[in-house]
């Protein structure tokens, strides 16, 4: 699977972080000032022509009062008292950019909003690509590598996961992971509470 042909298919965020900046009352300024980046990213993020980091989402997220989840809501179908989301119909996180060596693809597998505990997606890791920024938040996580090979880092402890190796550790630790196969790396990767 090439990890750029799922650009166009991410769905469009920029008009929700507009809308949860403005209920908070903030201008770009600030807002920039306090996840620090520039007026002129934000910019571009709000009119969805750039696409963020996973680090630089949860801060944004954070300071939204909101979660990365609740930015790409309303996804699957309720079928009775199960929520079903169809591989078909999987929304597509995009995140960093190939230039970069941070790409990662993040395919929803849980619907998000008010009350969901739990978050779950595959991680579709670029080679070479990754979450270079360490991230530490409250809750625990849980992976388990579908395919590739991980280095996962947490509280500066360096663990290589191999196809079939599963983790789980405290995500209040700062973490971070990369690819470092020469193919795609796809994680099953858990969180609870939903922070993303």
């Amino acid at each position: 699977m090439d990890i750029r042909s799922n650009d166009s298919d991410a769905p469009k965020i920029g008009v929700r972080i507009k809308h949860a900046r403005l209920v908070r009352g903030l201008s770009l300024t600030e807002l920039g000032a306090e996840i620090g980046v520039t007026e002129g990213y934000l910019s571009k993020l709000e009119n969805d022509r750039s696409q963020a980091s996973m680090a630089t989402l949860h801060k944004l997220a954070t300071a939204l009062n909101t979660t990365i989840s609740e930015l790409y809501a309303n996804i699957g179908s309720a079928q009775g008292s199960v929520f079903v989301v169809k591989s078909s119909s999987r929304p597509k996180l995009v995140t960093g950019h190939p230039r970069a060596g941070n790409r990662v693809v993040l395919e929803k597998l849980i619907p998000s909003g008010p009350g969901y505990l739990m978050q779950a997606a595959i991680h579709v890791i670029a080679p070479g690509g990754g979450n270079p920024e360490p991230l530490s938040h409250a809750g625990q996580e849980f992976g388990y590598v579908l395919k590739g090979k991980l280095e996962l880092n947490v509280d500066a402890a360096t663990v290589i996961l191999d196809e079939g190796d599963s983790f789980y550790f405290e995500s209040t630790l700062p973490h971070w992971y990369k690819n470092l196969s020469d193919g795609e790396t796809r994680v099953l990767w858990a969180n609870t509470p939903a922070t993303f």
